[in-house]
């Protein structure tokens, strides 16, 4: 199925695709294509989410994605986050995952002190 299948492009929407893309995504991009011409095979991407997160996507055989989440000061291994259905994501499920949990959480109106989170 395409990734964009039944996607709304409402601007609330947050999976919604932009044609704006990072000087580092098109060079990666590049890069992972002028191995694979040579003969290389790319079987992973480091993604970098807006709230500051890195995740590992690593390809599988099936043509599905494994998601890794990397620990920030390394003491703990990569933490793998399941799909849904088994280990194996399709790409238009794993990037509205990554959308949906990618995001900055509100952090302004936490009480530090006592630790309580806004629940909303």
């Amino acid at each position: 199925m395409c990734h964009n299948a039944g996607r709304t492009t409402n601007a609330n929407n947050p999976a919604k695709e932009t044609n704006a893309m990072k000087t580092s995504t098109k060079n990666a991009i590049g890069i992972a294509s002028a191995l694979g011409r040579r003969g290389f095979t790319v079987a992973s991407v480091e993604v970098h989410t807006p709230d500051g997160r890195t995740w590992a996507i690593d390809t599988t055989n099936t043509g599905g994605f494994r998601l890794f989440e990397i620990d920030r000061d390394g003491r703990d291994g990569p933490n793998e986050h399941d799909a849904v259905e088994g280990d194996t994501w399709t790409a238009g499920d794993l990037i509205d995952y990554l959308a949906a949990v990618g995001e900055p959480k509100d952090t302004t109106s936490w009480d530090r002190k006592n630790d309580n989170r806004p629940t909303t």
